[in-house]
């Protein structure tokens, strides 16, 4: 009986080794609820948005555009959520977040907080540069459940006017990431309203601080029809939209699947945005 001691201790630890990882994760500007949109409008596609939510199970998702009240019926309807994030409003309840959704079963929260795009990120609804409005990046610290293992969780949205904010915010954000988690595992999700040529983008993946890499273009070398992300409320046809949100990594994650959802039922969409799924092992 003896001998069978170290293989059983062996059996026994093996799930808590070295083992990687798989974790699901979506960035999806949903568009925020109160816009008047005629046929688009959040009562009319917030059924078929549940139902992509459902569809993926995702392990996160980094939502923009998504106001209060959005959130809580996202959660209510698609059981397991919870969130961490505020509005860009001074009161943090008004307006726009940028949430970080994620299963309770899996992962502990352990730490976030939210953060402006600007001069001064501490102070709440300040604006810098050519900015039209505030802008935030909310970041989280998620430990997954009876492992330990850590990852980090940004989530942000760009202006959609200043060229310069842009790219400040880029510098804001790899600032940020540098300072507070550099080498760890991390991942950058949003809508970041700028082409991949652009300078912002170019410098997220060409810095001296802290080198990101785009997740779908390591995957999808060549560009195609089915990578655009925005599309406004126009017919989705292929190669007609823009390439403006992205899930970025760095550390020991590494991208196995990235695509572009083109879920919709019928003529309609869950947003003038599509989602990116991404799905890494850690």
């Amino acid at each position: 009986m003896k001998t069978l001691i170290f293989p059983l201790l062996i059996l026994l630890l093996y799930p808590f080794s070295t083992a990687e990882d798989e974790v699901k994760i979506i960035t999806f500007n949903i568009r925020y609820g109160t816009a008047d949109d005629g046929a688009n409008s959040w009562p009319h596609r917030k059924e078929v948005l549940f139902d992509l939510v459902r569809d993926e199970n995702a392990d996160f998702l980094g939502l923009q555009e998504a106001m209060i009240f959005q959130i809580e019926e996202i959660i209510r309807q698609c059981p397991g959520y919870s969130y961490v994030g505020r509005t860009r409003q001074a009161d943090g309840i008004t307006g726009e977040a940028t949430p970080i959704l994620y299963r309770t079963d899996k992962y502990d929260l352990k730490d976030h907080g939210t953060l402006w795009l600007s001069e001064n990120p501490g102070v709440p609804e300040s604006k810098s540069w050519d900015t039209s409005l505030p802008r935030i990046f909310t970041w989280a610290v998620f430990s997954k459940k009876n492992e330990g293992k850590e990852l980090v969780v940004y989530n942000t949205h760009y202006d959609h006017l200043g060229q310069t904010a842009r790219h400040e915010s880029s510098r804001v954000i790899i600032s940020h990431m540098s300072k507070h988690f550099k080498d760890r595992n991390i991942i950058l999700l949003g809508d970041f309203n700028a082409l991949e040529e652009s300078e912002p983008i170019r410098y997220l993946k060409e810095n001296d601080l802290m080198i990101l890499h785009d997740s779908y273009r390591g995957l999808h070398q060549e560009k195609n029809e089915k990578e655009m992300t925005f599309y406004g409320w126009a017919d989705h046809e292929p190669g007609t939209g823009r390439r403006i949100d992205y899930i970025f990594h760095a550390g020991a994650v590494n991208p196995v699947e990235v695509y572009v959802s083109n879920y919709h039922e019928g003529e309609r969409y869950p947003s003038d945005h599509m989602p990116v799924v991404a799905t890494f092992r850690y």
